[in-house]
């Protein structure tokens, strides 16, 4: 400080010499550079740490068995690093570490179906380091790094996405270097399944699947999964097509299906572009949420603990799904609007069709029921299951504009610029069966 207080005291004193010469000279001070050192993230449980740049965006979770946090770097909205911990309790009532990654390969990794462990290896450290591929919703393989270690009663995950910048792969291996295991955490003793809840972002893509019918529409469904604690009110997705000089040719846009999508609750989506796939097209993105979208606030709604719902289904000769049941108001109050959405997987548990509609504008009153049907035309494959959920809402609250008996959104040609998202996916477009 001393030093910094005599260069001023100069700069002023010559200055004051310089005054009344015609030729006066102005010192502005130089501004610092923005300090990117890393600083130290330690998880709200107490359960880890680990250092990242202070500009890396954070998500949390914290609850009595799981700690968990992913990061992202400026820019990026899908988190690159996410470490997890949970207490197994001691060593000695629970598997060798080995036997421990190999049922979280093969069982336990929220991406299990779609992983594939390439190799691995034993650190010094005691700690192992899984090299595998995880194919996207969209078909592209991805390379993801998983690090598992056992420290005293905690076993610790962290995973890496391997990105194509080198300087982020660079930043990344340094990052997962610092984790660090806090023994003295406050996690209640679980099994190995508390892992399945670590999820890098509230809102997953867990379905993706594109298709064309036999009159020439192109389809674009999937389903989403709210990994979040909050319920989820009209989340926009979006569909774009680009040319291979990465120019935006057509997209779609609506958003996805039902009231509300609640707490680990999953809501499926439909676009529909009616002139089918433009020739040109060489990639597509699929983007949630948009610039400046928060979802609302939640209405009342009414599900499964009050409303009770029978289904059966067979084939038209046409080959056409046909869903038909009733859905019976076995709850306290009267409810209205009732909302059916039916979506519907083929053997890979892809999704390869997705309607809904308002089954009544009316009240439904306790012990009432009513019957619905579905017919189901354009599918983008063989269906070998379907889920149906039923919403209704509460006497005061109002339907949303969407709710009609729509099933797809139209797309139309455009070339805008890309929004900014709260989460995307790009890839090759090539059709699904």
């Amino acid at each position: 400080m001393r030093s910094i207080f005599l260069g001023l005291l100069l700069v002023a004193l010559i200055c004051t010499g310089c005054e009344g010469s015609g030729n006066a000279v102005v010192f502005a001070p130089t501004p610092l550079p923005p300090d990117l050192s890393p600083t130290v993230y330690t998880h709200p449980g107490g359960a880890f740490t680990i250092s990242l740049p202070p500009d890396w965006s954070v998500r949390t979770q914290n609850t009595t068995t799981l700690a968990e946090a992913s990061f992202a770097p400026p820019g990026v909205d899908l988190p690159l690093l996410t470490a997890a911990v949970i207490n197994l309790g001691p060593v000695e009532n629970s598997p060798p570490l080995v036997d421990l990654i190999n049922t979280y390969q093969a069982q336990i990794r929220p991406d299990a179906r779609r992983y594939s462990e390439q190799d691995r290896q034993a650190m010094g450290d005691g700690s192992w380091r899984l090299l595998g591929l995880r194919e996207t919703v969209t078909g592209a393989p991805q390379q993801i790094n998983t690090f598992i270690e056992r420290a005293g009663n905690f076993l610790g995950v962290v995973e890496i996405i391997l990105p194509d910048d080198a300087t982020q792969v660079a930043d990344l291996q340094r990052l997962v270097n610092t984790f660090e295991i806090n023994l003295s955490a406050n996690l209640q003793p679980t099994d190995l399944a508390a892992l399945q809840g670590a999820h890098p972002a509230d809102l997953e893509v867990v379905s993706f699947s594109t298709w064309t019918t036999a009159s020439g529409v192109f389809f674009v469904t999937g389903e989403i999964a709210n990994n979040g604690t909050s319920p989820v009110i009209g989340l926009p997705v979006q569909v774009r097509l680009y040319n291979q000089a990465g120019e935006g040719i057509a997209e779609g846009a609506d958003e996805i299906m039902g009231y509300v999508l609640p707490p680990g609750g999953f809501a499926p989506f439909s676009l529909r572009f009616g002139q089918g796939r433009p020739v040109e097209a060489y990639a597509y993105m699929l983007s949630l949420g948009g610039d400046g979208w928060n979802s609302e606030a939640a209405p009342t709604i009414y599900g499964a603990e009050a409303l009770t719902w029978t289904d059966e289904f067979s084939f038209s000769g046409e080959g056409h799904l046909l869903i038909e049941g009733r859905v019976t108001n076995n709850g306290a109050v009267p409810v209205r609007a009732p909302l059916a959405t039916v979506t519907v997987f083929d053997a890979a548990q892809e999704v390869i069709a997705a309607v809904f509609s308002t089954l009544t504008e009316d009240e439904l009153l306790p012990g009432e029921s009513l019957p619905y049907q579905f017919r189901i035309s354009e599918m983008g494959g063989q269906p070998a299951n379907y889920i149906i959920n039923i919403q209704a809402l509460s006497l005061d609250a109002q339907p949303d504009a969407t709710a009609d008996a729509e099933t797809t959104a139209e797309a139309e040609t455009t070339a805008e610029a890309e929004p900014s998202v709260s989460a995307e996916t790009t890839a090759e477009a090539t059709d699904a069966p």
